[in-house]
């Protein structure tokens, strides 16, 4: 599967698992270890430390060594930090495609078109920030298993009835002669056993009753 749900993998620092949450406490952990301190946009708990402005090359050393790591993973398997970190994506997660575009705003054309007097702000200068999305649907994606449980009973029964000329009810067949079918018998001769038993005994006592009336 590749991925993560939810409740499969727990972060210290986030609630909510993605990968790109998982790669920032994956570094904020190595900062950690090597300096000592993290920096402070970096998720901490009180009792971590704040990188002060002497552990600046320190940090960003530890940051750089993070990513040079994916090189020496290649030669080395034990020498990646990161592989140990497991941020493989979640399952389940929400993307935006951000754009960013930008023109003159003249914001004095439009206070003349909404007969507003532009004495009231003198010397400033506007700005006008829109945010919207781009289109008003969406595409899902769905992650889901190449291989699961039925597939896998499915292609093992196809391939031992191609083969083998095995069907299901062939396996049920094999497994009554070799478990129910063995006990059934171990069953009935116990119980023939018990029978013969019995009647050997009841024979002896009207024998020995017999006596008993012939004595009298």
């Amino acid at each position: 599967r590749q991925c993560y749900f939810n409740h499969e993998r727990r972060l210290k620092y986030f609630q909510v698992y993605t990968q790109q949450n998982c790669e920032l406490e994956c570094i904020t952990n190595y900062t950690l270890r090597s300096c000592g301190c993290v920096k402070f946009s970096m998720p901490r708990d009180d009792r971590t430390e704040v990188c002060g402005a002497s552990k600046i090359e320190c940090y960003n050393e530890a940051e750089d060594e993070l990513l040079s790591q994916e090189v020496k993973y290649s030669v080395d398997k034990s020498y990646d930090f990161r592989a140990k970190c497991d941020c493989l994506p979640a399952c389940t997660s929400v993307q935006y495609d951000a754009e960013i575009s930008q023109a003159d705003f003249n914001w004095k054309n439009l206070f003349m078109a909404y007969k507003s007097p532009l004495d009231e702000f003198p010397g400033v200068q506007l700005s006008r920030l829109t945010i919207y999305f781009k289109e008003a649907q969406f595409i899902t994606s769905k992650r889901s298993e190449l291989y699961g449980v039925t597939d896998f009973l499915a292609n093992c029964g196809g391939l031992l009835g191609l083969f083998m000329g095995v069907s299901l009810l062939s396996l049920v067949e094999i497994l009554y002669f070799c478990l129910i079918r063995p006990c059934s018998i171990l069953r009935s001769s116990t119980r023939s056993k018990q029978a013969d038993c019995n009647q050997s005994v009841l024979q002896s006592t009207e024998s020995t009753r017999h006596v008993i009336w012939t004595r009298f």
